[in-house]
């Protein structure tokens, strides 16, 4: 297969982004925009070893399920990968994506449940970062082109709130009317969808610039809801969004919104859910998950500005939340105290080394939350959650391969998997949030198997793939056969352990071949494949 070649294809499913894919004599295609079951002309446009990409130029059988994008940018925009398909197909390709995962990666034999969609899925943002830029001495404003720094000039976006969209029209006017080309870098826009307030961030390149009272005094006057208008100054040269420096041009440096009759103080680098209707959908489900009495020690790892704790310290006895920045901690002690809750601590720590000192010092949980960011938990973090041994433990993931790495890990130290529930916190994208719980496995639960611990390679990796399985898939991705002390030799080089007698010669003077590139590479790519880097 070639460059610019043209091919005849039929679609058979979808990558965890979203694309088509379309085997021809059993090299697969990616095709962006192609759907399941559709049929069509395509044109080759890169061809690696094992894959390639393709364009759709003419569809020849149509799945019934396509709808005509509602955004007018959506194919130059890189924001939202599924407006062609009809939500129902949305929601059915990430159950998908997180059920393949389940299978593929944790090797479970467990039924996903369905994805928990929203009746309303558009406007459903309550955060607008907006790129401005300069065409032609214009100030225009907008977002990003796919794969490219170049801003596509638009006035709204679908997905953001109106109200949020009305701000954002209201500053163009401005731009219009006083200029200041190449003063601002971004605009950031948060809404308070229950208490309807907004925060207007400048994010621009000095402090000082023409006609500034007068924009703030019209951008309020236009819009009341504005309860804050900060100005951050950021003069970095990098794609690094929010500066130091802040001041704070009108009304208060925060916002207050309200999740499950929780408030929340919303400043400018506040860490808080896009998309509160499904916040509270999957907070909801994590809390119905920890299944609280009222005397239950819950600890919260990863726990960002405090909202989950918050929930959980409704229902339980004390909740201890694990978090590394300080902001978010000072945020969330602060949010504590806004809404009078004096079960709850939060720590400002490394997760791994606060769950690590805990379980070393015998210290105990009831339940255990984690909502980690996208790489998941560490090996530390998962040992020492294993060590406090809760009767519950439930995983709060954005990303579901790594979440099902940690599945696997999790289910060979003693906890089963009981339900795996996807939330979609953004629609229109191929993002989902899945929110799993499991349970300690009891001693009459328990069942004896026969582990070659020569093949798991007895270390940190040995949960995730086998020596056996990153062979196979060598051999079958890319054609070649790759030997156990090649594969050690990489996997030492992407700094994961192996075992003590792998990689080391029979003999002291024996000479130990090197793995070639192109070995190498493949290995990678299985690695990269099962997750493990």
């Amino acid at each position: 297969m070639k460059k610019n070649e043209h091919v005849f294809g039929v679609c058979s499913g979808y990558t965890s982004d979203g694309h088509g894919v379309v085997k021809i004599d059993g090299f697969p295609l990616f095709v962006k925009g192609m759907m399941n079951k559709e049929s069509g002309e395509l044109v080759v446009t890169l061809v690696k070893k094992s894959y390639g990409f393709a364009r759709l130029l003419k569809l020849d059988k149509v799945n019934e399920e396509r709808v005509s994008p509602a955004c007018p940018i959506a194919k130059q925009c890189g924001g939202c990968q599924l407006q062609h398909m009809s939500y129902k197909e949305q929601l059915a390709f990430k159950k998908q994506k997180v059920q393949d995962v389940i299978e593929r990666i944790a090797k479970l034999d467990v039924q996903v449940e369905d994805v928990l969609g929203m009746a309303q899925p558009d406007h459903y943002r309550n955060k607008g970062q907006i790129p401005v830029g300069v065409v032609k001495g214009q100030v225009v404003t907008g977002f990003y082109r796919i794969n490219s720094n170049t801003i596509i000039d638009t006035d709204s976006c679908g997905i953001q709130s109106e109200k949020i969209n009305a701000v954002l029209q209201t500053m163009r006017s401005l731009f219009k009317k006083y200029g200041n080309a190449g003063v601002f870098r971004h605009l950031l826009i948060k809404h308070a969808f229950v208490t309807g307030e907004v925060m207007v961030v400048w994010i621009v390149r000095q402090k000082k610039f023409a006609h500034r009272e007068e924009m703030v005094q019209e951008l309020v006057q236009t819009i009341p809801e504005i309860k804050s208008v900060v100005l951050n100054l950021n003069t970095r040269e990098d794609n690094v969004i929010l500066g130091k420096q802040e001041e704070v041009l009108y009304g208060e440096s925060f916002i207050t919104d309200e999740i499950n009759g929780l408030k929340f103080h919303i400043s400018a680098k506040s860490f808080y859910q896009v998309n509160p209707v499904q916040t509270k959908v999957l907070y909801g489900k994590a809390l119905e998950f920890c299944n609280l009495k009222g005397n239950e020690i819950v600890i919260d790892l990863y726990c960002g500005v405090g909202t989950i704790s918050m929930f959980l310290a409704q229902k339980a006895g004390k909740v201890i939340g694990i978090e590394i920045v300080e902001q978010a901690v000072r945020d969330a002690r602060e949010n504590a105290a806004l809404n009078g809750l004096d079960n709850v601590e939060f720590v400002c720590s490394d997760a791994a080394a606060y769950a690590k000192k805990m379980s070393e010092q015998g210290g105990r949980a009831d339940v255990v939350v984690v909502d980690p960011p996208r790489k998941g938990c560490d090996q530390v973090t998962l040992d020492s959650i294993v060590q406090m041994a809760p009767e519950r433990l439930v995983y709060v993931s954005c990303d579901p391969a790594t979440l099902a790495r940690d599945l696997r890990i999790l289910e060979g130290k003693g906890y089963r998997v009981e339900v795996v529930q996807p939330v979609d916190m953004f629609p229109g994208t191929h993002h989902v949030e899945t929110v799993v719980l499991l349970s300690q496995q009891k001693p009459d639960d328990t069942i004896e198997i026969d582990l070659d611990l020569d093949e798991l390679d007895a270390t940190s990796a040995e949960l995730k793939a086998t020596y056996q399985e990153i062979k196979d898939y060598v051999l079958k991705e890319f054609g070649l056969k790759v030997s156990s002390l090649y594969i050690s030799q990489v996997k030492r080089k992407c700094g994961i352990e192996v075992g003590e007698n792998y990689n080391l010669p029979k003999s002291e003077n024996a000479r130990v071949p090197q793995c070639p590139k192109e070995k190498e590479d493949a290995i990678k790519a299985a690695l990269k494949y099962y997750a493990m880097i």
